[in-house]
């Protein structure tokens, strides 16, 4: 029978570690627990908010409504041909774990996204990606259950309508649909993609294994990203703004060695990372909030308590690249709850 706690703590679980208290918590670990938890929801006409590994996102100090913790777990798999297969990952599971088992069954592909923290089901959401490689390249469908109706369905990559850090998960059209879990389509065939400028320096044996290239992510991350399990963070927190080619143009004439990656024949992306280490901000603290030493992407919360004081430090952040440069940053986590 589902456990429905009342006025629950969540600040072990979220990797910022800040205080808030769930009105309602309830932690699930079959399709019909979620069921069951989305029911007691309707009844009660309560705000509905998901909670997975708590590693993109910053938590007000209130989350009112029912806060459903994902611990849908399990791995199979439901297709295999001579060349590939595709695996179903419960929407509970940890990503760095399953990119682990993935390599060690010989099923090749997620390599490169190797340490990325959070759980399966935050993987489409955030169409997360490194070195290379988007999960969008990989997924073969989504299963999802809606909000409204109670009904299960399968979405294909193209109705995700996944692009840079982004889904329709993230938008007004796809808030109302939790994800169950993911079917990825994996290589039986040893392959890898060292594509990436920082990866092809440090496996540059062009006999690499997909292992070998699993080892060189891991190492790279961790000599530029703080562990969270250590250092309380949510990764990077800024995305990387992407601008048309006349901005572009303007900045490379203004400041020459500014990073930039064409995105396509009308975009580009430009490093935020760059730019934030340019105005000096790698390691400055203020409130218990600081960016860390090793990467300028990353905020770190060393003591601060509440989101409130993270959002004020990092708007400031935001605020000082806009006046220099002329270029908005976006967050990555995402702000829930009220203060």
């Amino acid at each position: 029978m589902l456990k429905v706690e009342a006025n629950f703590q969540l600040g072990s679980l979220n990797t910022l570690k800040l205080e808030c208290i769930a009105e309602r918590y309830a932690h699930v670990s079959t399709t019909g627990e979620l069921r069951e938890a989305v029911s007691e929801a309707h009844q009660h006409s309560a705000n509905i908010n998901l909670l997975g590994g708590g590693s993109n996102l910053i938590l007000n100090r209130f989350l009112p409504g029912i806060t459903i913790h994902m611990g849908l777990r399990g791995r199979e798999l439901v297709e295999e041909s001579a060349d590939d297969v595709v695996v179903r990952l419960q929407a509970g599971e940890d990503w760095h774990e399953t990119v682990l088992w993935a390599n060690a069954a010989g099923y090749f592909g997620l390599e490169n996204l190797a340490l990325i923290p959070g759980s399966v089901g935050a993987a489409p959401i955030q169409n997360i990606g490194a070195y290379g490689v988007e999960i969008a390249q990989l997924i073969e469908c989504v299963h999802v259950v809606d909000l409204r109706c109670g009904d299960i369905q399968s979405l294909t990559v193209a109705e995700c309508c996944l692009s840079y850090r982004n889904s329709v998960f993230k938008t007004p059209d796809g808030k109302h649909l939790i994800i169950l879990a993911v079917d990825l389509r994996l290589s039986k065939r040893p392959f890898v993609n060292t594509s990436y400028p920082a990866l092809r320096e440090a496996v540059p044996n062009e006999s690499a294994t997909p292992s070998d290239v699993l080892e060189a992510v891991v190492a790279l991350r961790q000599s530029k990203l703080p562990d969270p399990r250590v250092d309380a963070n949510v990764g990077s927190f800024f995305k990387n703004p992407i601008v048309d080619n006349v901005t572009a143009a303007h900045l490379q004439r203004e400041y020459p060695d500014m990073p930039q990656y064409p995105v396509d024949a009308n975009t580009v992306k430009l490093s935020a990372a760059w730019m934030i280490d340019q105005l000096g901000w790698r390691g400055a603290e203020k409130c218990g909030v600081a960016v860390s030493e090793k990467h300028a992407l990353v905020v770190i919360n060393k003591c601060a308590r509440y989101a409130s004081e993270v959002i004020e430090f990092t708007n400031k952040i935001a605020y000082s690249v806009a006046e220099k440069y002329g270029v908005s940053l976006d967050r990555e986590p995402e702000l829930v709850g009220s203060d």
